[in-house]
């Protein structure tokens, strides 16, 4: 099996995420963040353990094709740790705007799609399972709105209406997505 130049690219996207992610933590300088981001890796791979069938180094590799899925763990963990609930919204104290944009981003992503999937006929989940490189940029432009809306107006917060705009559509977005790009990601690999 050769690999074409399509398929190196998309590789190419996962793989330049996957480094966006490290950087963006190790720029943090956020132990919370770190941690979360450790536990959410042995959270996934122990999930990723317990499918069928189990060929031995799944659990090791999976979650490095599905960093979405494993920022999504790490995002759920550091969530609990450090976000203040308010009237307003969820503010994140005396953690750095970018690291918050980019986890409250993925959460919000892969909450919206565990929800909506089942209203769905699973047609979000699909991309989100079948479909890494549509994902990846989802994701990154969403981390790129958090990330602009958080440095405006200064007080690290996120309102609720914010996210749950993007709750709910960024996976009709992904669904879109991914039944516009699937025959040409196709045709690409």
């Amino acid at each position: 099996m050769t690999a074409t130049l399509g398929g190196w690219i998309l590789i190419l996207l996962l793989v330049s995420y996957y480094l966006h992610i490290l950087w963006r933590q190790i720029a943090a300088r956020s132990p919370v963040a770190i941690a979360a981001f450790v536990a959410g890796y042995f959270m996934l791979a122990a999930l990723f353990r317990h499918a069928e069938p189990y060929p031995v180094l799944r659990p090791v590799w999976l979650p490095f094709i599905y960093c979405y899925v494993w920022l999504a763990f790490s995002a759920a963990i550091w969530l609990l740790a450090t976000a203040k609930v308010s009237r307003r919204g969820l503010s994140f104290p005396g953690e750095p705007p970018l690291i918050s944009a980019l986890l409250s981003s993925q959460l919000t992503l892969s909450l919206g799609t565990l929800l909506l999937s089942p209203l769905l006929d699973w047609r979000p989940m699909a991309a989100y399972v079948m479909l890494p490189p549509v994902m990846v940029v989802i994701s990154y432009l969403l981390y790129r709105l958090f990330a602009i809306l958080l440095r405006r107006n200064g007080s690290n917060r996120l309102s609720w209406a914010l996210l749950l705009a993007s709750t709910l559509l960024s996976p009709l977005l992904s669904m879109q997505l991914g039944a516009w790009l699937a025959p040409y990601l196709l045709g690409w690999t």
